[in-house]
């Protein structure tokens, strides 16, 4: 079981039961909010065989991991459209995006709340620090490791991405998965960091697709890709 603080502060725990932050007009219609903390799950104690099978795999990726990967990587810590363009292999500029890049803004900026109010509850040691010979490839982020915020946003920004663009489902969930696992690659998140960040972010984008403003700023981002052709 991860290591939780023996008293969560009252403001943590207020926070705990109150919904996300919302655009404006969507808080009366909202259905109940998920059980973050159970979508989350948990992650494997130290000492464990599991936590020793957790570092193995680091040191492995450490140890043949390339500049290429480590370059992916680096662009990929600050997700955005650019980096689902990318993978899509089609040269197509983010700037002509504007509607669906705010439709990712928004989504990032509710989501936010929520992995910051996880990741204080937990409270887990990053790698790294656990074990000093795990040199990150990226500069290291003080902030507790679960669960990883890189994996939520990248399922969230592809589960919304394929709503507008369900041919490329395959490309776009494949980079959604490889923003959060090159976190894992470049020595920042463990892989349980990895898996319940993508469980979260899979829950958050059904979950926010259901806010009632969602649904005009979804229509909004469709009309830049209605006809598309590649």
């Amino acid at each position: 079981m991860p290591r939780l603080p023996l008293v969560v502060p009252l403001a943590l725990a207020l926070l705990l039961a109150q919904p996300s932050p919302l655009a404006a007009g969507q808080a009366s219609a909202l259905a109940a909010e998920p059980d973050w903390v159970a979508i989350a799950g948990t992650y494997p104690s130290l000492g464990t065989a599991q936590s020793r099978a957790e570092l193995a795999t680091m040191h492995w990726l450490q140890d043949t991991r390339t500049p290429a990967d480590v370059a992916r990587a680096d662009v990929e810590s600050r997700p955005d459209l650019a980096c689902f363009l990318t993978a899509l292999g089609t040269g197509m500029d983010a700037s002509n995006f504007p509607a669906t890049r705010a439709l990712l803004r928004q989504a990032e900026r509710d989501l936010k709340p929520v992995v910051a109010t996880l990741k204080a509850r937990y409270d887990r040691l990053r790698p790294y620090v656990v074990d000093p010979t795990l040199v990150p490839a990226l500069p290291e982020d003080g902030k507790p490791s679960f669960p990883s915020k890189h994996a939520a946003l990248g399922t969230l920004f592809a589960t919304l991405l394929i709503q507008l663009d369900p041919a490329d489902r395959d490309a776009l969930a494949g980079e959604g998965k490889l923003i959060g696992d090159d976190r894992v690659m470049a020595g920042l998140h463990w892989p349980s960091d990895d898996t319940a960040g993508q469980r979260l972010g899979k829950a958050f984008a059904s979950y926010w697709l259901a806010w009632p403003g969602s649904a005009q700023m979804l229509q909004d981002a469709a009309w830049e890709w209605t006809g598309l052709r590649r």
